[in-house]
C-alpha cells in the first residue's frame, strides 16, 4: 500500500507541477518558434554547402576541359587529344602534338551531379597545389602535373537526338577501340590484382568503359606513354572513383592515391601489401 501511495504522490506531483507552471508553456512554444525562425539562415547555408561543394569540383573539371563541341564532325577539342593518342598509337603523331599534350597526364571523365567526381575532385586539387612539394607530394619522374576532363553531359551545338549528349552520339562512337581495349589493358595491371580482381568492384566495374549503356562517371586514366608497359593508346593506369591511401579520407589522402598512381607505386605496383 505505501508503494502504491508513493507512486500516486509522484503522479499528483507531476500534475500540480504542470497546473502551476502552464503558463510557460507559451512561452516555450514562442520560444521555439523564434529559435526555428533564426535558425533557417543556417540551415539552408549547411544545405547550400552540400551543393556548394558540386558546384566547386564542378568548376574545378571545368578548368581542364576539352569541349565535346563540333564531336559531330570528330573535331571537337576532346577528339584531337583522342587523336592524339591514337596517332602516337599508329607511330602517326607529330611533334606539335606531343607538345600540346605531352608525354604522361591524367584523362577523366566526369559530368555534373555525379556524386563520386565531387568526393575525388579534392584529391586532384590538393595534389595539383602541392605537386612535388615535399615527401608527401614527391613525383619520382620530376614531370608537370597534367590533367584533362572530358565532361560527358556537356550541352553542344552539335545536332543531337534529344535524349543524347555530344558524348554519347558522337565522341565514343568516334574512338571505339580505344574505350574497347580499355578494360583488357587494365585487367594487366597490378591495380586490378590488388583491388581484388574480377570479383571485386573495380573489377565488375572495368567492362563498362566497353560499353556506352554502361559507362560510369567518374572514369580516369593515366596515359603514360614513357610507362615500360604503355602498348595499347598509352593507357598505363584506370580507375573510377577512389579511395584514398590506407583507406582513409580526406584531400591528403586522395592525392596520396593519385601520386602513387603517377610514380605506378602503392597500389598500382606489383610489390603492393594490404595492411
Amino acid at each position: 500500500m505505501k508503494f502504491l501511495k508513493a507512486i500516486g504522490r509522484f503522479f499528483a506531483a507531476i500534475g500540480r507541477w504542470i497546473r502551476d507552471t502552464a503558463w510557460v508553456q507559451p512561452l516555450l512554444i514562442v520560444g521555439g518558434i523564434f529559435g526555428l525562425i533564426f535558425s533557417i539562415p543556417y540551415i539552408v547555408e549547411g544545405v547550400g554547402s552540400w551543393f556548394n561543394a558540386g558546384e566547386l569540383s564542378e568548376k574545378y573539371y571545368e578548368k581542364f576541359k576539352l569541349s565535346l563541341n563540333d564531336s559531330q564532325n570528330n573535331n571537337s577539342e576532346a577528339d584531337k587529344l583522342m587523336k592524339y593518342i591514337e596517332d602516337r598509337q599508329d607511330g602517326k603523331d607529330t611533334q606539335a602534338q606531343r607538345n600540346q599534350y605531352g608525354e604522361k597526364f591524367f584523362l577523366t571523365f566526369v559530368q555534373a551531379g555525379c556524386s563520386h567526381c565531387k568526393d575525388v575532385q579534392p584529391g586532384f586539387e590538393t595534389l595539383q597545389k602541392n605537386w612535388n612539394k615535399s615527401s608527401t607530394y614527391k613525383i619520382n619522374d620530376g614531370k608537370d602535373f597534367k590533367l584533362y576532363s572530358i565532361i560527358v553531359d556537356e550541352e553542344t551545338d552539335d545536332e543531337l537526338i534529344s535524349t543524347l549528349t555530344s558524348f554519347k552520339q558522337y565522341f565514343y562512337d568516334n574512338h571505339p577501340d580505344f574505350f574497347e581495349q580499355a578494360p583488357t589493358v587494365a585487367e594487366n595491371r597490378p591495380y586490378f590484382d590488388n583491388q581484388g580482381g574480377y570479383s571485386s568492384s573495380y573489377g565488375r566495374t572495368l567492362p563498362s568503359i566497353g560499353d556506352l549503356t554502361e559507362f560510369e562517371t567518374p572514369t580516369t586514366f593515366l596515359i603514360d606513354w614513357s610507362y615500360i608497359e604503355h602498348e595499347t593508346y598509352g593507357i598505363a593506369e584506370v580507375f573510377f572513383a577512389y579511395e584514398g591511401v590506407k583507406n582513409e579520407s580526406g584531400s591528403i589522402s586522395l592525392a596520396g592515391t593519385l601520386r602513387d598512381c603517377w610514380n605506378h607505386e602503392g597500389i598500382f605496383s606489383d610489390d603492393y601489401k594490404s595492411s
